[in-house]
């Protein structure tokens, strides 16, 4: 539980070291996030089942926070995919590069 605990603070502070970017499906409607189609209550999260990666809305900043994975840098035309029907953070852990 102390390594998962641990990992997931890690990643954490690594993802939010990364950039930030606009993005035009965000809306903030009544107090809530409205993010690619998922609405999304203040201070909760949403896990999507297809997408590896969790968003947490901020109703104070009127923002949603999108944490991923860090999956390496990139050098080449390749893409990385996870594993279908796995969650964040779990699905992290199952990235492969097709190129």
């Amino acid at each position: 539980m102390l390594k998962f605990l641990l990992l997931a603070i890690l990643l954490t502070a690594h993802i939010a070291l990364g950039e930030e970017e606009n993005v035009d499906s965000f809306k903030f409607v009544d107090g809530k996030c409205i993010y690619r189609n998922h609405t999304i209550e203040p201070y909760d999260a949403e896990v999507p089942r297809n997408i590896c990666e969790m968003w947490e809305c901020d109703p104070e900043k009127k923002t949603i926070v999108v944490t991923g994975c860090y999956i390496g840098d990139r050098y080449s035309s390749c893409h990385h995919h996870s594993q279908h029907g796995i969650r964040w953070p779990r699905c992290c852990h199952t990235y492969r590069a097709t190129c």
